[in-house]
Order: structure tokens, then sequence, then C-alpha cells
């Protein structure tokens, strides 16, 4: 749970950046680089083999590809191709960000029992969670009237992250006694379908500046390391 906290204390600082700080948001084009990266990484090198483990490699390929798209999908749905924050579709978009903080918080939450992971991919979404608050302050300073107002309901939003791993034990251990095995890969799909997503999608917002490719394949590949040198 201080890990939860924790990442939504960030999450609020991205938030009030945001709302202060404009469109000055070069260096978190970095971090969120690294972040995606990391995630990207994780879900690639930990999270499919342990899948793949449980079932098989075309079942964990399978899952995670399902769960990455249902989640890009509900992201185009909520947040529009190409509308812009006064189009009305702020609502929708503060709907996207408590899908994903409610996900981050049940991921840090499933995780925490691993000893490499529960210090890995709380850093990666961390790295996440700062750019995103800032993404999310500067819209919704654009969208309301007051910033005090924007920045309660953005922390509303992104303290969701802790409901998210407040529920996961009671909500897995019930599920696993019901479902077997069948649970924990679905669980890990959805997982690893969110880390990927969230980590393409940071790629590719800020593709055209340099050196971004470098660092998320640098962070990616880091992971990759990790994984070799636990094997």
């Amino acid at each position: 749970m201080a890990a939860a906290c924790l990442l939504t204390l960030l999450a609020w600082g991205g938030v009030w950046a945001g709302l202060m700080l404009g469109q000055r948001r070069q260096f978190s084009v970095y971090l969120g680089a690294a972040g995606g990266g990391l995630l990207f990484g994780i879900a690639v090198f930990w999270i499919l083999p342990e899948i793949a483990s449980q079932l098989s490699w075309l079942t964990a390929f399978f899952l995670a590809a399902a769960a990455c798209f249902a989640i890009a999908l509900l992201d185009w749905y909520f947040e529009g191709p190409g509308a812009s924050p006064r189009q009305e579709v702020v609502g929708p978009l503060l709907a996207a960000a408590a899908v994903h903080s409610f996900v981050d918080g049940w991921s840090l939450r499933a995780v925490s029992n691993q000893q490499v992971a529960s210090v890995v991919v709380p850093l990666g979404l961390a790295l996440h969670k700062i750019p995103e608050g800032l993404a999310l302050g500067w819209i919704t300073g654009r969208s309301f009237t007051s910033r005090p107002k924007a920045m309660m309901v953005c922390a509303f939003v992104e303290s969701i992250t802790i409901a998210g791993a407040l529920l996961e034990p009671s909500v897995d251990q019930s599920a696993t006694e019901k479902f077997g095995p069948w649970w924990m890969a679905f669980v890990l799909a959805i997982i690893a379908g969110s880390f990927g997503f969230l980590g393409v999608h940071a790629l590719l917002a800020a593709r055209r500046k340099t050196g971004v490719l470098a660092v998320f394949l640098a962070t990616s590949l880091s992971v990759g390391g990790v994984t070799l040198f636990r094997a």
C-alpha cells in the first residue's frame, strides 16, 4: 500500500506541475519514454514468460495482445481521435485516467511478493505517472474555470490507484479459488497488456523527439539484462 500511496503523491505532483507550468513539459517526454521502456520490458521479459510457464507461449501472447487491444480501444474511445480539451472530452479523458489508475494500483499489489518486480514495477509506473499527471493537469487546467477545482478532480482520479491496490488481495484470493491458474494468467495478461500499451503509447506520443527511442530501448533492454542476471 505504501507504493500505491507514493505513486498517487507523484501523480498529484505531476498534476500540480501541469497546472502551473502549462506546455513546458520537455523533460517529462524523456521520463515518459524511460517509464514506458521499463513497463514494456517488464511485460515482454517477465510477465509473458510467467504466463507461458502456467499455460503456453501461444496462450500468453494471445491473452496479452487481447488485453492490450482492449485497453487501446478503451483509450481511443474515451479520448477521441483528434479532439481538443475544449470539445467536451475532458470527462471521458478523466474516465480513461481513472481506469489507468485502478490498473496501476492493482498491478502494484499483484507483484508486491516478487523481490525484483516489487521494486522495478513501481519505478516504471512512477516514471509513467509523472508525465501523465503533467498532461492531465495541463488539459484540465484549460478546461476548468478554476485551478483548485481542476486539482481536486485530478487528485481524485489519481487516488483510484489506491483503490486498485486495496481491492486486489481479496478479489484475487476468491477468484483463484474459483478459477484456478486461469485467473492468475488472466490477471497477468491484463497487466502485461496494460504495460505494453503504456510503453508503446509513451513511445509513439513523443517519437519525433531526439533520443526518445534510445531511452525507450535502453530501459526495455535493461529489464532483459536483469532477467538474464536473475536466470
